[in-house]
């Protein structure tokens, strides 16, 4: 019997990916946000759909679809009951991950297709100017003798990634993460007024929605997540120059159904390839502080791979998952 050399089946299996034929969209293209009109994804997801028309990069209509509830799971849900079908897009970020992590939903990444990473959004810690708590090393050398010492506020959820991100801050500063005094509000407005309002000592939210209370004098930022200061946030410092090896990033991305072709997926990469790099998108990227991270598919399956690793780690050391 001849067997092929590796030369001729590399050889034969690029000859087939080329040879299969090019996909477009044929009909409208939904991009289902897991929220209600207004929300950050709501805002992510009618961006991405107005400057794709406004470049003309699709050949059909889109609109923006909301799926709010269930912390993602409902449009999670509506999104694989259309396995295979590219007309369907999901604005993605971590709870993907976590909800699976948590047990609020069977499916995780791997059960659907990650088309591209979009952006990276980093977290800010801010408390009130007459704070006892001058910096994160205060803060962490506090939390090390006394967890409980300070109330820290998060939204929206036990679990969620602004707790992921301060138990990975806090542990890595020698804090025993299981024991901190965790408080969840439904949104980051809510946690901001109550620690403004001297009801928690720590809020934690993205970096922009901190911006006018900074601004203004009314708070205090102690660190940021992000591996370096940020433009346009100049005087918030990382976790980093202040001692603690961490950093944390709630990334956007985009994903479709499970089943997707190479094709479809290929065609996806290069839409949203264009669009990361269009005047629009930068500019709306560098008014709202965040940073273009774009990631192909490939790229984005492994590093949502890292990024489930060190979730599960974080969230078993704070007893949310085995």
């Amino acid at each position: 019997m001849i067997r092929p050399t590796l030369n001729i089946v590399l050889a034969l299996a690029a000859f087939s990916a080329q040879a299969q034929p090019a996909w477009k969209p044929e009909r409208n293209v939904e991009i289902i946000v897991p929220a209600a009109p207004g929300a950050a994804f709501d805002t992510t997801g009618r961006t991405i759909q107005r400057i794709i028309q406004d470049q003309k990069m699709l050949p059909v209509s889109s609109s923006v679809i909301n799926k709010a509830g269930g912390g993602g799971t409902i449009a999670m849900n509506y999104l694989n009951q259309r396995p295979g079908d590219g007309h369907y897009l999901f604005v993605m970020t971590a709870s993907v991950l976590t909800n699976n992590l948590l047990g609020v939903s069977k499916d995780t990444y791997t059960d659907f297709t990650p088309l591209a990473m979009l952006f990276s959004e980093y977290l800010a810690y801010g408390v009130r100017p007459d704070s006892p708590i001058k910096s994160a090393k205060d803060l962490a050398d506090a939390l090390r003798k006394d967890p409980a010492a300070y109330s820290i506020a998060v939204a929206t959820s036990r679990g969620g990634a602004l707790h992921i991100a301060t138990g990975l801050a806090l542990k890595a500063a020698g804090v025993d993460v299981k024991k901190l005094r965790i408080v969840v509000f439904n949104a980051n407005a809510e946690s901001l007024t109550a620690m403004l309002g001297g009801h928690v000592d720590v809020a934690v939210s993205t970096v922009n929605s901190f911006v006018p209370q900074l601004q203004s004098g009314k708070l205090r930022v102690i660190a940021v997540s992000s591996p370096r200061r940020l433009k346009g946030f100049a005087d918030a410092p990382t976790w980093k120059e202040q001692g603690i090896n961490a950093e944390y990033s709630s990334w956007r991305g985009i994903m479709g159904p499970r089943g997707m072709s190479a094709a479809q997926i290929a065609y996806w990469e290069g839409i949203f390839g264009k669009l990361t790099k269009t005047d629009e998108w930068r500019q709306d990227v560098e008014t709202n502080l965040w940073e273009v991270t774009f990631s192909n598919s490939r790229e984005a399956l492994k590093e949502m791979a890292q990024h489930n690793d060190d979730f599960k780690r974080i969230l078993v050391e704070l007893e949310l998952a085995k």
